[in-house]
């Protein structure tokens, strides 16, 4: 066997890894920038390496999303290829250029400033699930058009989220999370459908769903109700449950990080100076951003891309077959200390400018090419408003100290993280 057919070289089994996903990576980084773990029908690989990230990414020759997607987002963009996929994110595009983010900037402020106001001196919060309700609310008044209950849609999205953590950790799920699976996916299904229907006929209000509708099976992409229905759960997980975890993340590390508090509370009184933050902020929030970053760096709610071969692709020297999976970890690559000084230390202030010797891709957390998150301009801009909303409005004190984390769709905390919110004067 050539060099150019060898495998890479054997670090561990799938079963080993599902008992400790994120300390399996990190270990096995360690012994190569691409690894195989084995497993009882197909090999999944590991390329921890900029380099290689660049390559899979801007050359996606030879590997597709994921399988264990499509259960879930069917026909939406995130699982499409070729021509429909050009033709899906063409009709998409607009809802996310820079004018819409701005109009959408301005739903997220009073949202963030009803947010602020319901919050008491003292009060003590599980940061995920106050997240979880504001970027659904963000997610349902934006790209919904105000239709949906906020409360029911949660719940069926919750049940979908334990499917893919059982998924990813267990092997073979459990029955009953199964059952549960199947009864979100209906839930959803039949409250999008619900939503097709009330906007048919009617008029087309700006948002994502309207414009859907109104352009339907006869545009390019033929979005059929089912296919808009697609689309509309993958902005449901791709609009919404990254982003509560960034914020969740980011006052985790803040609350812990005076200094970076201090700084973060100086611009914002320059920017702000006593407004609600909006969009005439967004350009201004500087140093807001860099924390939001670093937050991403740290904990990336995408802590991994995942691709299957479609044929054997030569990577790094070594060969990947046809059916092996493999895995491209934001979680190792923005923790290596070969691109990160001091790469466990949160210090928003590495973004402030970029460094000649860091590659492009040792930082990637909306993915890259050119199937990089249609969504990323408008997560930025949630993320940067929410978090100075907040941080305008209080300060945290840290109750939950650790955590361990859970691979599942997105990195997920295996406890609540608890903060207690102290008024600013």
């Amino acid at each position: 066997m050539s060099t150019e057919q060898q495998l890479p070289p054997e670090v561990g089994t799938l079963r080993e890894y599902s008992e400790a996903p994120f300390e399996r990576r990190t270990e096995w980084a360690e012994e190569g920038d691409l690894v195989r773990i084995t497993g009882p029908e197909e090999d999944h690989h590991m390329a921890a390496h900029p380099d290689l990230v660049e390559q899979v990414l801007f050359e996606e020759d030879g590997f597709v999303k994921f399988e264990g997607y499509n259960s879930v987002f069917g026909q939406g963009m995130v699982t499409v290829y070729g021509d429909q996929w050009r033709a899906q994110r063409g009709t998409i595009q607009p809802a996310f250029q820079p004018g819409k983010i701005r109009s959408y900037a301005e739903t997220i402020r009073d949202i963030v400033a009803d947010t602020v106001t319901d919050i008491g001196d003292g009060d003590v919060i599980d940061l995920r699930e106050l997240f979880t309700d504001l970027t659904m609310e963000v997610m349902l008044e934006t790209l919904f058009g105000g239709s949906g209950n906020k409360a029911e849609i949660s719940a069926a999205a919750g049940r979908i989220t334990e499917w893919f953590l059982e998924t990813a950790t267990a092997g073979e799920v459990p029955t009953s999370v199964q059952s549960d699976f199947e009864r979100g996916m209906d839930e959803l299904t039949e409250m999008i459908h619900g939503m097709i229907e009330e906007r048919r006929g009617g008029d087309v209000d700006g948002d994502l769903l309207s414009m859907l509708v109104s352009i339907g099976a006869a545009g390019e992409a033929d979005y059929t109700d089912d296919r808009i229905r697609d689309e509309m759960i993958t902005m449901l997980f791709g609009a919404h449950e990254t982003t509560a975890l960034t914020l969740t993340y980011t006052l985790y590390l803040l609350a812990d990080a005076p200094d970076v508090g201090q700084t973060l509370r100086e611009e914002l009184q320059t920017v702000l100076d006593g407004a609600d933050p909006g969009p005439e902020h967004l350009d201004e929030l500087v140093y807001t951003e860099q924390v939001v970053d670093e937050a991403l760096r740290l904990y990336c709610p995408a802590h991994s891309l995942f691709r299957e071969a479609t044929e054997d692709v030569q990577l790094g020297g070594y060969t990947i077959p046809e059916g092996d999976v493999l895995y491209l970890p934001q979680w190792v690559i923005h923790r290596d200390e070969r691109w990160w000084d001091e790469p466990t230390t949160f210090r928003p202030e590495r973004f402030a400018e970029d460094d000649p010797d860091r590659p492009s891709f040792a930082f990637f957390p909306f993915g890259a090419g050119p199937r990089r998150c249609i969504g990323e301009s408008f997560a930025r801009a949630e993320a940067k408003l929410a978090l100075a909303g907040l941080a305008d409005a209080f300060e945290f004190e840290r109750l939950t100290e650790t955590f361990d984390m859970h691979a599942s769709l997105t990195a997920v905390p295996d406890r609540p993280i608890e903060m207690r919110f102290h008024e600013r004067t």
